[in-house]
């Protein structure tokens, strides 16, 4: 016998949520493959007798896979009679494929419902939000790392945590540029967390420290002898304030010694 009914679910982006509530047009985006996913709101209304209940959500990739589960997190259900309705944001779903996911939704181990969700790869905007374009503009100095936990005896979430370190940059046209040398030297920077799929960025302002935006970035290392690569270690050698000698000495040391990695910020314009 089913533990009860599934009479609405969806999968909708965050923005879609707060516009349309929950009947709007299902749907999760990324910016990058593999990339976090926007916020999206999981809304479930269930006709479930009253009592405690262990629930979860997978996401079922169009490979086949399971990518990504929520839960199983207790739910206390008000009775047959009437809707338990539930409304999670999820922030923390990293994706590795765009196309037609299936969302299964699952109460003690049972699967009481599917429905398909669109999963898009939304084009990067070439340009941020104000607020973060200035604060990447204004300043020399950007902190980045690995995401950690916000250290409160710092000021909260916008405080710079242990493994946070300061590091130069480039930025152009909605793109973060970093240098970082594979083996730690007194020659050039290393950025902790470069090797990982997302870094978290802090911007501050010109020569204070104060920080003003905290936010995570995907991160692709670019491979020498791409366009692209080519263009960001130009990018970066005009840039670099303590440059000794022409460009071309700097980016063929760059090449032997570091790696070069785009960031794309994960933020919504």
């Amino acid at each position: 016998m089913p533990l009860g009914e599934l009479v609405f679910a969806n999968l909708l982006d965050q923005r879609v949520y707060l516009a349309q509530g929950e009947s709007g047009p299902p749907g999760i985006y990324v910016l990058t493959l593999p990339g976090r996913a926007f916020g999206f709101v999981a809304h479930r209304a269930w006709k479930v007798p009253t009592g405690l209940v262990s629930e979860e959500v997978r996401l079922i990739a169009p490979s086949g896979r399971v990518a990504y589960r929520w839960g199983p997190t207790v739910r206390r259900m008000v009775g047959s009679m009437d809707l338990t309705v539930e409304n999670d944001l999820i922030e923390d779903a990293v994706l590795n494929e765009a196309g037609t996911y299936i969302a299964s939704f699952i109460l003690e181990d049972q699967v009481l419902g599917e429905i398909e969700i669109p999963v898009y790869l939304q084009t990067p905007e070439k340009q941020l939000p104000k607020h973060i374009e200035d604060g990447l503009k204004r300043s020399d100095v950007i902190w980045v790392g690995p995401d950690v936990k916000p250290d409160r005896e710092l000021g909260g979430r916008n405080s710079v945590s242990g493994k946070l370190v300061p590091a130069w940059f480039a930025y152009r046209q909605g793109k973060i540029y970093l240098l970082s040398q594979r083996e730690p030297g007194p020659e050039e920077q290393t950025v902790p967390g470069i090797d990982g799929h997302e870094i978290v960025v802090i911007t501050r302002r010109k020569g204070r420290d104060t920080a003003l935006d905290r936010f995570r970035a995907s991160v692709r290392i670019l491979e020498p002898g791409q366009p692209d690569y080519d263009q960001a270690a130009a990018v970066l050698a005009d840039r670099r304030r303590s440059r000794a000698g022409p460009p071309e000495d700097s980016t063929a040391r760059w090449r032997e010694r570091c790696v070069i990695a785009e960031l794309t910020p994960l933020v919504s314009v």
